[in-house]
């Protein structure tokens, strides 16, 4: 697993992630992460910046995605669901992996 996922183009995480059928624009970067009790979807999230903002999407996953933004309730997306994140933020995907949303350098 990449210790950091530049969103210079968007990412689809997952435990064997593919890209979507149809690609508008750049192409998606891949990102595979370990899931040894299968709690992470093939394909299980989108992130992307878009208009200067962060754009995580649960990609219809089996188990969920968790949103756990600085100073506010754990939010749970719903399957396809999409939300603008702050830096500071973490998603929880299942099987420990949470990442870390960062402030570009």
């Amino acid at each position: 697993v990449p210790d950091r996922i530049p969103l210079d183009a968007p990412a689809i995480v997952g435990r064997r992630p593919r890209p979507p059928r149809v690609v508008r624009g750049v192409a998606p970067r891949l990102v595979a992460v370990p899931s040894p009790l299968g709690e992470i979807s093939g394909t299980h999230l989108g992130l992307r910046q878009d208009a200067g903002v962060i754009v995580v999407t649960d990609l219809d996953s089996t188990n969920g995605t968790v949103v756990l933004a600085p100073g506010a309730e754990h939010l749970a997306l719903r399957p396809g669901e999409s939300l603008v994140v702050v830096p500071g933020t973490r998603i929880d995907i299942g099987d420990g992996v949470v990442l870390e949303i960062l402030s570009a350098r």
